[in-house]
């Protein structure tokens, strides 16, 4: 328990004492206050477990930690509240290790699947980020230790992150990028946000009063620490004066800097202070949740093995290969058997505490013989006669492959969504000589299959699973556990559908998010592009069956409740996930065919039904109208949308919404006549007009002057043969009808 009151300690500092807590004392440390009782305290990196390291560096010698699956495939579950017992465990193994705050989860997002950080995000789907990125948040802030959400904000790419311009327009910045910050932050209330290296709209966002000031702080009602990413502070001075709290990392270089500035009258005192002020409560907050903490480290080990399972997605299964048989021999093919793809490179990479392999786990269940198949991307002929041979003496093959630290990592973006060459001649060698082949992919993002699809009837997803991947594959492969994960983006067919493919990661100094809105799922389906494996995917080794969708609303305002019964119809038990879409039949700007609004995780044993009830909020049914400033509802139908992904909708049902909220912008005299007719307020007003000069759609210039803006039709008034009197009595009119309707 801190023994010290932030604004008395503030009020008893310096200038100079002021401006040396604004930076951190080295890679992790605040500093602390002796003679005010302030202590120091750490913070790290995440977000898949702790990654302290043994040092104040940014070295890799980290201490022993348990590693959990990567945000991709903790999001692949749709299980929030596994993810929020997850981060629990995460925040009790900071408390055992002395770290008031760490640095996740990650909230941005996927606007191709190249992105070089992809992994260490939850989803392309802002609705999905951010239900799960509130669960983090809770879990890890239950135990008493701050989150830190980042990176605020278009931190989309890895090449030229800390020279990048993101060049984004204010409602696709809202409604995609911002709107998972929103949701962590109205549901969970993290302690801390990170500041992105990027700029946003020509500013850097450390440095960026839009970014800190109108959108954080104003908009969303942040009232916690905002914080640098490591290095990211480009004008010292102007970061603290728009927004910046706290400068990452230490030891300072640049404190002269500030103190000029408050002395020259370039920073107020009382800006100063705010910062201050904020520092000393957010190590206030940490030192009163101090707690000792006693880590079952087995426990953890059994939560990592869980959240892998439950994340791992079935993505293709023909010939009912699984679950493997016991009386089985399996061929193991791969080097990831035995030096498992468990985490991304990069700022999050830890050591495990405990490590499971799947050769050892499959080992342990039955006959197993292994061939390591490749070493990193390569395969010699050597090591492919070896898996050829091992695979032709095996009555099935379980084969490994995906990415590698050198493919896919923090750093660097993709180069492409392909397989290595190498692994795809084994695939092809091996199923030459046995058919009877299941490949796991082990990728943080998705990947191109088209190469091995017609050669295998089995592909699982298993993500960067973490320490527990091993034994989570075992139990998945033999059928103690039911694959129930569903993609947290779209696998889609070809990288050259994706909608960025033109313009990612574009040039020296700009990245412009041409594509808007339509950002994974949200432009595949408005286009009706085929996909490899659409959002939301999942197969299962049971089935199952969505029946009697009811809507319960309470007059024509939100909130909607939506009730379906799912029903296992299997003989397995297993997990499925009701997935509820909405589409906007009619909305006066353009939204995507359907987005994400609700979801619920239902495991279910054989023959069993449950009644599962989803309610849909305001917000559900809100878009960003750009020249109102905010979220709005526009009165309109719209079309609920049950089913088990994006693209296996089995039941719909429609509700009527009333808005008190005008959207639509009236149509000046500056507009076209067709804007002034497609208006319900100025239409009939358009229409008398019209139909005094006896005009009508068999005039052989309807079409044109259905385009015409005002002015341009009161000079072809006297053209159709009418006097300048009528054509200013047409102004008059049209001019008073606006004015009422306004």
């Amino acid at each position: 328990m801190a023994n010290f009151d932030p604004a008395t300690v503030l009020s008893h500092l310096s200038v100079e004492e002021k401006v040396r807590l604004l930076c951190g004392k080295d890679a992790w440390t605040l500093h602390g206050l002796p003679a005010e009782s302030v202590p120091e305290i750490v913070m790290t990196d995440g977000p898949h477990g702790v990654r302290l390291t043994a040092a104040a560096t940014l070295n890799d010698d980290t201490h022993p930690a348990t590693v959990f699956p990567v945000e991709a495939a903790m999001a692949a579950t749709w299980n929030p509240e596994l993810i929020k017992e997850v981060a629990a465990a995460i925040g009790r193994e900071c408390q055992a290790l002395g770290v008031g705050v760490i640095l996740g989860p990650g909230l941005n997002g996927k606007r191709s699947p190249l992105g070089g950080r992809n992994f260490e995000y939850f989803s392309e789907d802002p609705y999905l980020t951010g239900v799960m990125a509130s669960a983090y948040v809770q879990g890890v802030q239950s135990e008493g230790v701050g989150a830190c959400i980042k990176h605020f904000v278009g931190n989309e790419q890895e090449t030229r992150r800390f020279q990048i311009n993101t060049q984004v327009d204010e409602r696709t910045l809202q409604e995609i990028y911002l709107a998972p910050f929103a949701r962590a932050i109205r549901e969970a209330s993290p302690w801390t946000v990170m500041g992105a290296y990027n700029s946003v709209n020509g500013e850097f966002a450390c440095q960026n009063s839009d970014v800190l000031q109108r959108l954080l702080r104003d908009e969303l009602g942040f009232d916690g620490l905002v914080m640098s990413d490591w290095s990211a502070v480009q004008d010292k001075t102007l970061a603290h004066a728009n927004g910046l709290d706290l400068e990452m990392p230490g030891p300072a270089l640049r404190d002269h800097e500030l103190l000029n500035a408050v002395q020259s009258g370039q920073l107020d005192e009382a800006s100063l202070d705010q910062r201050v002020l904020r520092v000393l409560k957010l190590i206030r907050q940490v030192t009163d949740a101090r707690k000792a903490v006693t880590v079952d480290w087995d426990a953890h080990h059994e939560l990592a093995v869980r959240a892998a399972a439950d994340s791992m997605v079935l993505l293709k299964h023909e010939q009912e290969l699984l679950p493997l048989a016991k009386a089985d021999s399996i061929a193991l093919i791969g080097q990831f058997a035995t030096e498992p793809r468990f985490q991304g490179g990069g700022s999050s990479h830890m050591k495990p505490k405990q490590m499971s392999t799947v050769l050892d786990a499959l080992s342990a269940r039955g006959s197993v013989s292994y061939a390591a198949g490749y070493t990193e991307t390569e395969v010699s002929s050597a090591q492919l006669t070896e898996a050829v041979e091992t695979a032709r003496q095996a009555d099935r093959v379980v084969l490994l492959t995906g990415t590698t630290d050198s493919m896919e990592s923090e750093g660097f973006d993709r180069a492409d969504m392909k397989l290595a060459p190498d692994h795809v001649r084994l695939i092809q060698a091996v199923a030459a000589v046995n058919p009877n082949l299941v490949v796991v992919l082990h990728s943080g993002s998705a990947l191109d299959t088209r190469d091995i699809e017609d050669i295998c009837p089995v592909l699982l997803q298993a993500w960067l699973p973490g320490q527990g991947g091993g034994e989570a594959l075992a139990r998945v492969l033999q059928g103690e556990t039911n694959p129930g994960g569903k993609l947290s983006e779209t696998f889609p067919l070809r990288l050259e559908h994706n909608p960025t493919y033109e313009t990612f990661p574009g040039n020296k100094t700009d990245t412009t998010y041409h594509e808007g809105l339509f950002v994974g799922y949200r432009y595949y389906d408005s286009k009706v592009l085929p996909v490899q494996y659409p959002f939301g995917h999942g197969l299962s080794y049971t089935r199952f069956e969505l029946s009697d969708l009811r809507v319960e609303q309470s007059g024509q305002q939100p909130p909607v409740a939506l009730e379906v019964t799912l029903k296992n119809t299997g003989a397995r038990a297993g997990s499925e996930v009701v997935q509820v879409y909405i589409q906007d039949a009619q909305s006066t700007y353009r939204r995507p065919e359907q987005e994400l609004k609700g979801l619920a995780r239902v495991h279910l044993e054989p023959g069993a039904e449950q009644r599962v009830r989803i309610a849909l909020d305001d917000q559900a049914f809100a878009y960003y109208v750009t020249h109102l400033g905010r979220f709005a509802v526009e009165s309109g139908r719209f079309e609920l949308r049950a089913g088990f992904s994006s693209r296996d909708i089995r039941l719909t049902a429609s509700v009527d919404v009333n808005s008190d909220t005008e959207v639509r912008i009236l149509p000046t005299m500056e507009d076209p006549v067709n804007e002034w007719l497609a208006d319900s307020r100025t239409e009939p007003a358009m229409t008398q007009v019209l139909a005094d000069l006896g005009f009508d759609e068999d005039h052989p210039m309807w079409a044109i002057v259905m385009g015409f803006p005002i002015p341009q039709l009161l000079k072809f008034i006297p053209w159709m043969g009418h006097d300048e009197a009528t054509a200013e009595r047409v102004r008059q009119q049209l001019a008073d009808r606006r004015n009422a309707a306004g």
